[in-house]
Formats: structure tokens, C-alpha cells, sequence
């Protein structure tokens, strides 16, 4: 009887819940950095279609136009919710918890 009592008592203690807090801000983090690069790749792609060269096209234009890009891909997930990150989140957390039903076990 006292087995399940420490149980209970580790799994709802305040550090537990600090470290189960921080690993899911750890993976909010990880799941949106990674829907931003998939924005900047979309828009790397989208750039890369274009028909023609402009007139003023240069390496120093191409490269502030990939910077540009990096930013606004990371405005765009951040303000704009495309459910990749949801989706990242939601699958790993799963993963998660079950790892660590695993080991309470």
C-alpha cells in the first residue's frame, strides 16, 4: 500500500511538475522553430520560381532576400498557425508520456 502512495506522491510533487512544464515548453519550442524552417523553405521555393531574372538581380540581393525570408517565416508561424507545430507537438507528447508511463512502471 505504501508503493502506491510514494507513487502518487513523486508524480504530483512540485519539481515533477516543473520538469514535465519545461519539457513540453522544450518541445513548443523545438515544434515551432521547425514549422518556421518549413515557412522558409516553402518561400525559398516560391523565390526560386520565378520566371526571369530582374534586371537588378545580385548575389548581395539573393542573400538579403534569403534573410528577409528566414524573418518572415518566422512572423508567419508565430502569427499565423499552419498546424505543423500542433501536429509535431501532439505526436512527440504522446511519445513522451508514454516513455514515461514506462518508466514509472
Amino acid at each position: 500500500m505504501s508503493n502506491i502512495n510514494n507513487t502518487n506522491i513523486q508524480n504530483q510533487t512540485a519539481f515533477s511538475l516543473y520538469e514535465r512544464n519545461q519539457k513540453d515548453l522544450q518541445l513548443t519550442q523545438v515544434a515551432e522553430e521547425f514549422e518556421a524552417l518549413f515557412v522558409s523553405q516553402m518561400l525559398k521555393q516560391a523565390h526560386k520560381s520565378k520566371l526571369a531574372e530582374g534586371i537588378f538581380d545580385s548575389s548581395s540581393q539573393k542573400t538579403y532576400q534569403s534573410l528577409l525570408d528566414q524573418e518572415w517565416s518566422r512572423k508567419l508561424s508565430n502569427n499565423a498557425s499552419f498546424g505543423i507545430a500542433e501536429a509535431i507537438k501532439l505526436q512527440f507528447k504522446n511519445q513522451m508520456n508514454a516513455l514515461e508511463t514506462k518508466s514509472d512502471v
